[in-house]
C-alpha cells in the first residue's frame, strides 16, 4: 500500500516538476564552464603573452594606472599569479551619488578594466564578451527567466519547490527501484541493452538515476539556499556560524552610498607598507589570486581577499586587512583556519557546481545535469506506455464482455 502511494506521487511529481528540473539541468551544465569560456572569449583583453622580467609590483601597477587615469578614482585591483593573466582596475563610477537602480555596468559598479601587469597600460576592450549570454542563462537556471522581467520571486519560488521535490524524486526511486538482490552491484548499476520497451525504459531510468543519485542530492541541497530564506538561515544555523550581511561591492559603502565626484589624488596614495604587510603574511603559502580593495580607505584600511598558491578550491578565500599608514595587519582571517562550519557554508557554491572535487567533479555534475532531461523523458514514455496498456487491456476485457451481452 505505501509503496503504490509513493510510486503515484514519484511519478505525478516526475512528469510534472520534472519539466523544470530539465530545464535547471540543462542550463546548470551550460554554466559549468563559464569562466573557461568567457576568458577563451575575451583572450585579446584578458590575456597577456608572458616576458622575462617579473610583472610590476602591485604599489607600482597601482601608481601608474593612477597616473594615466587621473580623472578616475580607483577602488580595487585584481590580479593573478599566472603571468599570462591580465591585471583587472575597477574604476568608481563617473558622478558618484547612489547605485543605479537596477544595473550591473559601470553606472552600478563603476568600470572595469584590463590592465596589461608588465606595462599598467589599460588595454583596449572591456573583455565582456560572452558574459551577456550567461546572464541569461543564469536566469533561466534559477528564476526561469521571469527574473530579467523585474519579478524574480515567482520563477525562484518554482525553481526552489522543484528542487525540493528533486530530494522527493532522489529518495522515493531509489526506494522504489531497490532491488531483491541488493548486494549485487550488477542490479544496482548495470544497463541491460537485451531489455525493449518499456522495460528498457525503466532499467535506463532506474540505473541511471542510481549513477546520478549523489550528485543530485548535492545539487539540491545546496542549491535551496539561493531559493528559500529559512533554508539558509538553518544551514548557518547548523553550522553555528553567524550568517553575514550582504558585501558591499567596490567602491561602495555598507550602506550602498558610494564616493563619488573625488579625483585620483587619493588613489595614488602608496600602497607599499600594506603590501609588504600582506608578502610577509602570505610568504609561506604564496597566492594565486589577489584582490586589493582600496573602497575602505576612509576607515583607514585596505583589504586584500586572496586565494592560496594551491587552494582547496575556487571559494577558499582568506581575508587580510591592514592600515594603510602603518603597515599594521589589523584582521587575517584565513580559510584552512575556520573551523568545520565555517568551512561548509564557505563551500556551499563549490559542491553545489562540483569544483569542490576539481576538474573531476566539474565534469561528473555537467553529465550529472545534461541526464536531468533524460528521467523527465522516461518518465512520461514509461507513464504513456502504462496508459496505452491500461486502455488495450480494458478494450479487450470489453471485447470478452460483448459476446455475453449479446447472447
Amino acid at each position: 500500500m505505501f509503496k503504490n502511494a509513493l510510486f503515484q506521487i514519484h511519478w505525478f511529481v516526475g512528469i510534472t516538476a520534472g519539466i523544470v528540473l530539465g530545464v535547471v539541468g540543462v542550463t546548470g551544465a551550460m554554466l559549468s564552464f563559464e569562466h573557461q569560456i568567457v576568458d577563451w572569449m575575451n583572450r585579446d583583453v584578458r590575456a597577456v603573452e608572458a616576458r622575462a622580467e617579473a610583472p610590476l609590483p602591485a604599489p607600482i601597477l597601482l601608481a601608474r594606472i593612477a597616473a594615466a587615469n587621473p580623472s578616475k578614482r580607483i577602488t580595487a585591483l585584481s590580479f593573478e599569479s599566472d603571468p599570462t593573466t591580465s591585471a583587472r582596475v575597477t574604476f568608481a563610477p563617473e558622478g558618484g551619488g547612489a547605485r543605479a537602480q537596477g544595473g550591473e555596468g559601470r553606472g552600478a559598479r563603476g568600470e572595469t578594466r584590463y590592465v596589461n601587469p608588465y606595462t599598467a597600460e589599460v588595454l583596449q576592450g572591456e573583455g565582456n564578451a560572452g558574459e551577456g549570454f550567461f546572464r541569461g542563462v543564469r536566469s533561466l537556471h534559477r528564476w526561469l527567466v521571469v527574473g530579467a522581467f523585474g519579478d524574480r520571486d515567482i520563477g525562484g519560488q518554482v525553481v526552489g519547490a522543484s528542487t525540493l521535490l528533486c530530494v522527493l524524486l532522489a529518495l522515493s526511486g531509489i526506494y522504489l527501484r531497490w532491488p531483491r538482490n541488493g548486494h549485487s552491484w550488477r542490479n544496482w548499476l548495470a544497463l541491460d541493452f537485451s531489455l525493449q520497451g518499456r522495460g528498457f525504459l525503466w532499467n535506463l531510468h532506474a540505473a541511471i538515476g542510481t549513477w546520478v543519485l549523489f550528485f543530485y542530492l548535492l545539487m539540491s541541497l545546496t542549491g535551496l539556499q539561493w531559493s528559500y530564506e529559512w533554508y539558509r538561515d538553518g544551514l548557518y544555523a547548523l553550522a553555528g556560524v553567524e550568517r553575514p550581511a550582504a558585501r558591499a561591492g567596490p567602491g561602495e559603502r555598507p550602506g550602498g552610498e558610494r564616493r563619488g565626484g573625488e579625483r585620483n589624488a587619493e588613489t595614488a596614495l602608496d600602497i607599499s607598507t600594506v603590501w609588504h604587510a600582506f608578502e610577509g603574511a602570505t610568504r609561506s603559502t604564496g597566492f594565486s589570486t589577489v584582490n586589493i580593495d582600496l573602497s575602505m580607505r576612509e576607515a583607514s584600511q585596505v583589504q586584500f581577499r586572496y586565494l592560496d598558491a594551491d587552494p582547496a578550491h575556487e571559494r577558499a578565500f582568506n581575508t587580510l586587512a591592514a592600515d594603510p599608514r602603518s603597515g599594521t595587519v589589523v584582521k587575517h582571517e584565513r580559510y584552512d583556519d575556520k573551523p568545520m562550519g565555517a568551512k561548509l557554508v564557505s563551500s556551499i557554491f563549490p559542491l553545489h557546481s562540483g569544483s569542490f572535487f576539481g576538474m573531476p567533479g566539474i565534469v561528473a555534475y555537467l553529465l550529472a545535469s545534461l541526464a536531468m532531461p533524460l528521467f523527465t523523458i522516461t518518465g512520461w514514455m514509461m507513464y504513456l506506455a502504462r496508459r496505452e496498456r491500461k486502455a488495450r487491456s480494458k478494450a479487450r476485457k470489453a471485447q470478452e464482455i460483448l459476446p455475453i451481452t449479446e447472447s
